[in-house]
């Protein structure tokens, strides 16, 4: 183990020099040496550069610094979209050959895993806030694209590398995922967001994902229109292979690289996770869920939202035809015969955090849920959740002649999930991706047969 490298890779709009305490502290712990791979420490702010750019440059840095090209030869850590970038690496010069790459423990610091809510703000509010972003405030637009929340590239990477082809878990790269719970102090925390280390949420930076697919029926013959359509939902399929993953208390995305004077409890559990054993993976695992169970409120009657346990749950509505649905509502309530709809109220006030819809396809959704508060709110309400879709435009009720059938009372069936199975569906921590297709309908005089005039002659 002592020969096998340690290579630091670091993250978007960030510089090598961000890891020069961390380096120093990680060889003096190890006795190993540190590999550096920057890329370019303003590269990766360039509008033209994408993530697949970064994944060959990373290739090529690691084949140039003659790092281990067999399996489970290196060791690495990397930080905020660091971890976009190894996984692409890792799934495009490796798992997609069905080779395994040559990580053997992977530490992740904060990465963006599923998105960062900074991706889509302002240029005037986030370049004045964040000390992240450099002077002029150089986007890297394509970049952004795929660190904005509910990206479609964190969208088809997860079921590339998650669920496909998974290079995770015990017999593979062991992977630790390290994030903060506090957001920035001053100015820098009109960034904040609860649930979030000030740039990336605590459960977008997990690597913990399930997927789970609806497909709205569609409803044949002459009635068609005036018929429910039902709704046909599988049960939800977990990633493969498993994952540590580790809330620290009071880091946020900066300090979270030992950049200021604390590393209480930071170097210590990154050793750790550097030099884990395939044997003792599991009880690592075990520990870190422990240990962030702790910090995340899950068990505890304080009610400080910014540390509560949250799921990013990402929708994609397209049309029987594969063709995005930009204009939908969701909604959440439950089954009363008081009348009085306690799940309505309390999720959408109390569970329902930060929604956001990809600038670019609004097909892509996340909605930021609270699992603390829900689990709190789920043993008084001990009735099902149900939830309903509706989209525009409407074949029945607008000029439209296609369209779908949704806001109509007997327009399309809602979803219902038991009251004993919430927790399958809602867990902290984790990404929930959720892939539904509603069918397109066309009116009658959208296309008609004219009869051919009769030949008298």
């Amino acid at each position: 183990m002592a020969n096998n490298p340690i290579v630091v890779v670091h993250g978007w709009s960030d510089t090598s020099a961000s890891f020069e305490r961390l380096a120093r502290e990680l060889a003096v712990r190890t006795g190993r040496s540190i590999n550096h791979i920057w890329l370019g420490d303003y590269v990766s702010l360039d509008d033209d550069v994408t993530l697949a750019d970064l994944a060959q440059g990373l290739q090529q840095g690691w084949l140039a610094a003659g790092l281990p090209r067999v399996p489970a030869r290196a060791d690495v850590v990397v930080h905020s979209t660091g971890g976009l970038v190894i996984r692409q690496w890792m799934h495009t010069y490796y798992a997609r050959l069905g080779t395994a790459p040559p990580v053997r423990n992977l530490v992740m610091l904060a990465p963006a895993n599923f998105g960062s809510p900074l991706a889509h703000k302002g240029r005037a509010l986030v370049g004045r806030a964040f000390k992240g972003f450099k002077s002029g405030f150089e986007t890297g637009t394509q970049i952004l694209k795929a660190l904005e929340m509910a990206s479609p590239y964190s969208w088809s990477l997860a079921h590339k590398d998650r669920f496909d082809a998974n290079v995770f878990g015990v017999g593979g790269v062991r992977c630790t995922v390290i994030v903060g719970n506090s957001g920035y102090q001053g100015i820098q925390g009109l960034v904040n967001h609860n649930g979030s280390d000030g740039t990336v949420y605590v459960a977008t930076a997990s690597l913990e994902c399930a997927r789970i697919t609806m497909h709205v029926q569609r409803s044949s013959g002459p009635r068609a229109l005036q018929t429910m359509d039902k709704i046909v939902i599988s049960k939800p399929e977990v990633s493969r292979g498993k994952t540590a993953f580790l809330v620290l208390n009071n880091y946020d995305h900066s300090s979270i690289t030992a950049q200021s004077g604390r590393v209480d409890g930071l170097l210590d559990s990154l050793v750790h996770a550097l030099q884990v054993t395939r044997q003792r993976f599991p009880g690592w695992i075990r520990t870190c869920d422990e240990k962030t169970a702790q910090v995340t409120n899950r068990y505890s009657t304080k009610r400080d939202a910014s540390k509560h346990a949250f799921q990013n749950t990402v929708f994609r509505v397209v049309d029987d035809h594969g063709s995005p649905i930009e204009d939908y509502a969701l909604e959440f309530y439950g089954q009363f015969t008081d009348g009085k709809d306690r799940w309505a109220r309390e999720f959408h006030h109390k569970v329902l955090g930060k929604v956001h819809a990809y600038s670019d396809n609004k097909a892509f959704r996340s909605l930021m849920i609270d699992v603390t508060e829900l689990e709190r709110i789920e043993k008084r309400v001990r009735t099902p959740l149900c939830f309903s879709l509706s989209a525009v435009p409407d074949v029945k009720l607008d000029s439209a002649v296609v369209g779908y059938k949704t806001m109509g009372e007997n327009d399309i069936d809602k979803v219902t999930l038991p009251h004993d199975q919430l927790q399958n569906y809602f867990a902290p921590n984790r990404t929930m991706l959720i892939d539904v297709v509603v069918p397109r309908y066309q009116k009658d005089k959208l296309a008609r047969f004219k009869r051919a005039p009769s030949d008298h002659s």
